[in-house]
């Protein structure tokens, strides 16, 4: 990953982020989350343009109609304790200085347009002091007091474990312990939590963001998603290293982890909502509003025309009906039965 992000130019970035784009829109998605890391030249200093980076995200994401949230990193540290970052970690590390006007460049550039918000990444615990950490968040509140914040945490075993060294507490209490995580939080991964954590989380409204591919392609584990859910716990689905580009496939990943987990069928249905599939389609359509920090997600006043059309002379979706076409979609295949997607009312 360091060598290649070594040869990138934002023209090289643009393009790929386009790419990339195109190919969610594509999958089904309307509005994507950019966690973004690279803001350097490849000798580490800024350029002329110190949102030359982020920029070339902005004009991808317009290029190909996607909605954006941007998500600048604030990456400082390779460990706990203030580990010096190393040398492939040159482009992603940022002051708090430069980190601060870059997202206030952000902010004044995107503002007034309905397709792109701006929030914060502080990284991770291991990759930012907590110092570090409170002023990240008491700068944006001056900025958006209602902006969104992503955060990744808990992803691997390791992690807690050095975590756990460090302060003497697992992750995600350490987080809820010094930090006002509420609604505006996205919690990426959060994948070794304890009974604890799980209950305290879901008591915040924050959203746990999961991306079961590439936590599966990365062997982290897998997350308590039944628990979780039965506590009143909030979820959306990315697809972070872009090993797979499909909402749907997260989905069914999401399930079936849990099964294997579990050895019980349809963990995430519920009495209420006993439709599988498309109780975790609706699920994570909340969440990933909630979590880009945008008006998504439902046909209502003052949201996002946004509509996937699913053809229903398609294989898997003849003679369904209602919630069964969502049941269909998520798990009959690799098949894709998307025919249309309109984006803030354009097809």
């Amino acid at each position: 990953m360091y060598q290649f992000v070594d040869t990138l130019e934002p023209d090289d970035v643009r393009a790929i982020a386009a790419q990339l784009y195109l190919e969610m829109v594509q999958a089904g998605y309307t509005a994507v989350a950019e966690f973004h890391y690279l803001h350097h030249d490849p000798r580490g200093r800024p350029y002329a343009e110190r949102a030359a980076m982020a920029m070339a995200i902005v004009e991808a994401a317009r290029e190909v109609g996607i909605g954006l949230t941007l998500l600048p990193v604030l990456y400082q540290y390779s460990g706990f304790g203030g580990a010096a970052p190393v040398a492939g970690q040159r482009r992603f590390v940022n002051d708090l200085d430069g980190y601060q006007a870059l997202v206030a460049d952000l902010c004044a550039r995107c503002q007034g347009d309905p397709q792109l918000r701006v929030g914060v990444a502080p990284h991770s615990l291991r990759a930012v002091s907590p110092a570090s950490l409170r002023r990240c968040l008491e700068d944006f509140d001056r900025l958006d007091q209602g902006g969104p914040i992503h955060i990744h945490i808990a992803e691997q075993t390791r992690e807690v474990d050095e975590c756990v060294a460090w302060s003497g507490q697992r992750p995600v209490a350490w987080l809820l312990d010094h930090a006002p995580v509420d609604a505006r939080w996205c919690l990426v991964h959060a994948t070794h939590i304890d009974a604890f954590e799980l209950t305290a989380l879901a008591a915040t409204d924050a959203v746990v963001g999961l991306c079961p591919s590439t936590e599966a392609n990365l062997g982290d584990g897998l997350f308590p998603l039944g628990d979780y859910l039965a506590a009143g716990g909030r979820v959306g689905v990315g697809s972070d290293s872009q090993v797979s580009v499909d909402p749907i496939e997260e989905l069914r990943w999401l399930e079936y982890g849990q099964r294997l987990r579990y050895q019980i069928r349809n963990v995430a249905a519920s009495a209420a909502q006993p439709a599988t599939g498309a109780r975790l389609y609706r699920a994570a359509l909340a969440g990933g509003a909630q979590a880009l920090g945008r008006p998504l997600g439902a046909l209502s006043p003052g949201h996002r025309g946004d509509l996937v059309v699913l053809d229903p002379a398609h294989p898997i979706l003849v003679g369904r009906s209602g919630d069964r076409w969502l049941d269909a979609w998520v798990f009959s295949g690799n098949q894709r039965p998307v025919r249309d997607v309109m984006i803030g009312g354009h097809w």
